[in-house]
């Protein structure tokens, strides 16, 4: 037997395994006589499914297991907040505590709520606890959400806490680094009490583009706010210490990057047109004979889109590439501020060089390029030319008044570095994108805490429903297997050889069944996007779209499908008939 065959044998056996127990659980569940049907009762049942709500949340806080979880993200956070160090920098700290505090705080709460709605129905059962409730006129559709109910509850006040204390550790930061700015404002910069004051509460009214040097907006804001001249604010700020000039980089940085949402927009690739020209380099080759006898039609014709997306993404020495991206039209803000964000990537490394007409020393690893942002004809026409770091995303920033009245940016990058190093902007892997604020920190972090809350209640559900019929330690086991598995589904179905790089053009069997059954696994088990702490760090709008898509995809239909399974197993489950 081949291994084709065998592997088509075993996941076949799998398959049928899986649907036999499927069809003895439901058997079980629904078959005559196996347990008490209950009732459908609505009136009065808020007071009901609170009153469960709250007994299983006393009780829950009371176990080790709950009880362990609590201190320990109670305690998580202020230890995240001591230890965050990031590159020194406040961004740097800011960024390493958010994402310390929110990522590890989210993973505790997922495990939480398996272990607690696991425990939920189960541990009653096995205790006989659920007796005195069962065998009072108490419909079991009550039971199963009262109990969902008290789970979720220990779950959102631990997220608001989690919520709240990362928000107030964040501020704290801010505060702290801007006392040291003060404090060294006063002892280096030779400024009073009262100048200080006034040059650091500066910092949150700056406007203007992030520029560097001399021309930063920062000067500008703290000479205003001080009644010094502009050249006396900058003397100022070269007599602070290297570090401090660099943390005041970043925080301005910090303040227009990250403490905001923003959202992105990316340019128009024109696949039409890639197409096109696949397809006449195809027919030219099949025309010439020149087609490869090893691979088939569709590969071929793959490897022609990759070398063209690949030429498009390319930039030559002195080639100009333009893009249209179409965004939002402009609003009425005068100061309105819009970001550019790219990632050059050049084959090779530039060695330093200096350049031959304006000897200007360029360093290793950079590429000297010019970006053009808007239209030529304008009056708000931008030019940006520097020598841009290569390998790291960069951001520069540029006035709203560049964008066009109905939405539309023109972007254009001129590559005149003299070292001839072609560059790639991989706009496949969104390498290429322009960032606008749409909110503030707060709503974000607020909308950020709500979307982790998605894929939690989804656990719970499953927990609450195995709790119905399995014992706890077995529950548990099975819903944190789905768990990884969910969260691994990327990688199960690169290692199952599913993916667009390795199925034919036409599947076997065998790539047709593994796509089958892992597209079926990956829909039951999906529960929704858990990493939403990224975004955050990087100041991207969660949005109130994604997150409605989300809630009701997962949250209304996800785990409203299984509390459903749960009181149809759970209402057949006879536990304390009463017997007349």
């Amino acid at each position: 037997m081949s291994i084709e065959n065998f592997s088509i044998v075993l996941i076949g056996l799998g398959v049928l395994i899986a649907l036999l127990a499927l069809a003895y659980v439901v058997r079980r569940a629904f078959g005559r006589g196996s347990g008490e049907m209950g009732g459908w009762e609505v009136a009065g049942a808020h007071r009901i499914i609170w009153a469960i709500a709250r007994t299983t949340l006393s009780e829950g806080l009371r176990t080790r297991v709950a009880s362990g979880f609590v201190i320990l993200i109670v305690a998580a956070v202020p230890f995240f907040y001591f230890s965050a160090e990031g590159d020194g920098t406040t961004t740097g700290r800011v960024q390493m505590f958010m994402s310390y505090s929110l990522g590890f705080c989210g993973f505790l709460l997922s495990l939480l709520a398996i272990l607690f709605a696991c425990r939920s129905l189960s541990q009653e059962i096995a205790g006989r606890q659920i007796f005195g409730i069962v065998s009072k006129p108490v419909p079991r559709w009550q039971v199963i959400v009262g109990k969902f109910t008290g789970v979720m509850a220990m779950i959102v006040l631990l997220m608001c806490y989690v919520g709240v204390t990362t928000y107030a550790g964040t501020m704290l930061l801010v505060g702290q680094f801007k006392s040291n700015l003060k404090a060294e404002m006063i002892s280096y910069g030779s400024l009073s009490p009262e100048q200080a004051d006034a040059a650091v509460a500066s910092l949150d009214g700056v406007r203007g583009e992030g520029r560097r040097g001399a021309d930063s907006p920062i000067i500008d804001a703290m000479a205003r706010a001080t009644g010094l001249s502009k050249e006396d604010a900058v003397t100022t700020l070269l007599r602070l210490p290297e570090e401090t000039r660099a943390d005041l980089r970043r925080f301005d940085e910090l303040r227009r990057q990250i403490l905001l949402a923003r959202a992105s927009i990316g340019p128009e690739v024109p696949e039409k047109q890639i197409r096109e020209e696949v397809e006449r380099r195809f027919a030219k080759m099949r025309e010439e004979g020149t087609l490869p006898p090893n691979l088939s039609d569709r590969e071929i014709r793959e490897e022609l889109n990759k070398q063209m997306f690949g030429m498009y993404c390319t930039i030559t020495t002195n080639e100009l590439r333009a893009w249209t991206l179409k965004g939002p039209p402009p609003t009425k803000e005068q100061d309105r501020i819009m970001s550019l964000r790219f990632k050059l990537t050049v084959p090779e490394m530039t060695p330093a060089a200096v350049h031959p007409v304006t000897g200007e020393q360029l360093e290793e690893n950079t590429l000297l390029a010019v970006w053009y942002i808007g239209d030529p004809q304008s009056a708000h026409f931008y030019e940006h030319i520097e020598a841009i770091p290569t390998g790291a995303v960069q951001e520069i920033e540029f006035p709203g008044k560049a964008v066009q009245a109905d939405g539309t940016i023109t972007i254009a990058f001129l590559n005149i570095d003299p070292r001839g190093a072609d560059v790639v902007i991989d706009l496949e892997k969104g390498a290429l994108e322009v960032l606008y604020v749409v909110g503030s920190f707060e709503l974000n972090l607020l909308m950020g805490c709500m979307a982790m809350l998605i894929p939690i209640a989804c656990l719970a559900a499953f927990g609450v429903c195995a709790s119905t019929f399995l014992s706890f330690p077995v529950g548990s086991l099975v819903v944190m297997c789905l768990f990884l598995i969910s969260a691994s589904m990327g990688f199960i179905k690169d290692a199952m050889a599913i993916t667009e790089d390795y199925i034919a053009e036409k599947p076997t069997t065998e790539q047709e069944v593994r796509t089958v059954v892992i597209g079926a696994m990956e829909w039951l088990l999906s529960i929704g996007d858990i990493a939403v702490t990224n975004d955050l760090m990087e100041g991207r709008a969660i949005g109130w779209a994604r997150l409605w898509g989300e809630t009701w995809r997962y949250m209304l239909l996800k785990t409203g499908i299984t509390l459903a399974i749960a009181v149809l197993v759970f209402r057949r489950r006879e536990l304390a008939a009463i017997i007349v």
